[in-house]
């Protein structure tokens, strides 16, 4: 489904990416680990077609996204992706309905029923009409689960997606997280610092300044 073919990325005269080559079949969970700085979020936005590469390709279901201009790449990532940032990202001035339903919107559907089945799947039923500041953390990265795969998309990208919960929410997250993303068959990508996290993925690898080399 994915695949990154010698992408390197430079930020003037210092190199973050060098070379990058990796590949995702639908279905699969792949872990990106490594030190926080080292460039696992640049990887994420060169994926999702945020930032562009000083060299390589990269294809999705076979078409060529560093081939792709800005529109093509904005119209792609609403029918395509899936994000779940570190931050949350949830709009304070919307309800949790509300915040889910935001990527369908933008697309210009409607379908309350696929968005009430992704907050009942998330453990967030009953909750659709309350405000972001009445929700826990561990309740507001849920919001944030449900509003990345409300759209079905193709792939879903984690941004360390638990670094500000608990041991525990943090399980919690990442078992309804990988749950959901197997239940569509979907391709996803979890950066994360933290081995623990990522040891429920398929195949996990280690980004260095080297590059990207599998974790046995």
């Amino acid at each position: 489904m994915l695949s990154l073919v010698g992408v390197t990325k430079r930020f003037g005269a210092r190199s973050v990416l060098n070379n990058v080559n990796l590949e995702v079949a639908a279905g699969e969970y792949v872990a990106i680990l490594g030190e926080s700085g080292i460039g696992k979020s640049t990887l994420l936005n060169i994926i999702a077609g945020l930032e562009p590469v000083d060299a390589g390709r990269m294809f999705l279901e076979g078409r060529e996204l560093t081939a792709m201009d800005d529109d093509s790449l904005t119209l792609l990532r609403r029918s395509h992706y899936g994000f779940v940032f570190q931050a949350f990202y949830v709009l304070p001035s919307l309800t949790v309905e509300q915040n889910v339903s935001l990527p369908l919107l933008l697309r210009g559907e409607s379908d309350a029923a696929r968005v009430h089945v992704v907050i009942d799947a998330v453990g967030l039923k009953g909750r659709e009409g309350s405000p972001p500041r009445e929700l826990s953390g561990g309740e507001l990265q849920r919001v944030a689960i449900a509003r990345a795969l409300v759209g079905e998309p193709k792939i879903v990208l984690a941004d360390e997606p638990t670094g500000n919960l608990d041991p525990e929410n943090a399980r919690t997250v990442l078992d309804l997280f990988k749950a959901q993303v197997k239940n569509r068959g979907a391709a996803a990508i979890l950066a994360t610092h933290s081995a623990q996290a990522a040891a429920g993925c398929d195949r996990r690898y280690r980004l260095s300044a080297a590059g990207l080399e599998t974790i046995a």
